[in-house]
């Protein structure tokens, strides 16, 4: 498996090692987790063909995530890392692609739908790599490729969605459109990973998945502010959350687009429209086709988020 290093790579990692799978890791950095791992980069085509031979699937998570990336270093990685990861699957025949339920956002709301082809062609370069990098799976030639897309991942040991809410909301800096109104589903960490898990098994036991995207989800939609202030408590973070115009966001989300030159905006005029609309994904055909369902849910996370925080271990 690619991608290790992240908070659900390492959750993945360690589900397949604790059912007896013999796994390898494959990133750029050492990922602390129990298995044989293979330091390289996935835009070396000839190290991930190095890499696959011996097995006999692959589940591709590693991406480079960031809220404004250059186009080139997201390509390079996003879509031209996906392509090597899939040319040298075609030996083992089997690979999960890890993409996200915003390839396919169309800058309207998403109820209750499952998962839309990936057509996002907007600003976003994370979104826009993703998006192709998801269509160059599926058209790899490696014929039990499943595509899974995790909707807002969090859990202890976040930096990017825990993270980032933690950070501003101890400086003073949290602002939601609308007082967070927009209804949104999470994923618990620990079950995202299972999904993948499943995903794995499917790949080589049922082909009527296979050329398939599956949008998964705690299915507990919840208000975004709500969920924030959840968060909040969980990390024992006193703060609250400042209502803005959703406008008001929006407009400064398109400034933003036009002059921050940081490598970490306070906000894009992609974050402002997603922060304010609603998103939240039908579960069934997912779980059917997985045979999988969630285990911890909202409730169990936020208590496994709880025990973090009195160990001192919620965010990195």
């Amino acid at each position: 498996m690619t991608g290790a290093t992240s908070l659900l790579g390492r959750h993945v990692a360690q589900q397949l090692l604790a059912r007896g799978d013999e796994v390898t890791c494959f990133q750029r950095h050492p990922s602390a987790v129990e298995s044989a791992e293979v330091l390289g980069d996935i835009r070396d085509a000839d190290q991930v063909t190095a890499v696959m031979k011996g097995h006999d699937a692959v589940i591709h998570l590693a991406a480079l995530v960031a809220p404004q990336p250059r186009y080139d270093q997201a390509y390079a990685v996003n879509v031209t890392g996906t392509i090597n990861v899939a040319l040298a699957a075609r030996s083992a025949g089997r690979m999960v692609y890890v993409s996200s339920p915003s390839v396919a956002f169309a800058h309207a709301p998403a109820v209750g739908v499952g998962a839309l082809p990936p057509t996002y062609t907007g600003r976003d370069v994370y979104t826009r790599t993703k998006a192709l990098a998801e269509i160059a799976a599926l058209r790899s030639g490696v014929g039990a490729t499943v595509v899974v897309r995790p909707h807002l991942v969090w859990g202890p040991g976040d930096t990017q969605l825990l993270g980032r809410v933690a950070e501003r909301a101890r400086a003073g800096r949290l602002v939601l459109p609308d007082g967070g109104r927009a209804l949104v589903d999470t994923t618990y960490v620990s079950d995202a990973a299972a999904s993948l898990v499943s995903a794995l098994d499917r790949t080589g036991d049922d082909s009527t998945t296979w050329g398939q995207a599956y949008v998964v989800t705690g299915g507990e939609p919840r208000p975004l502010g709500e969920l924030i202030r959840l968060f909040l408590a969980a990390m024992d973070i006193n703060s609250s959350p400042r209502s803005w115009p959703a406008p008001l966001v929006k407009l400064l989300g398109g400034i933003v687009d036009r002059a921050w030159w940081g490598s970490e905006p306070p906000i894009t005029s992609f974050a402002a429209q997603q922060l304010s609309m609603a998103h939240w994904f039908d579960q069934g055909e997912t779980r059917r086709a997985l045979r999988w369902a969630p285990s911890m849910g909202l409730e169990g996370g936020l208590a496994q988020l709880r025990s973090a925080t009195r160990n001192g271990s919620a965010t990195t």
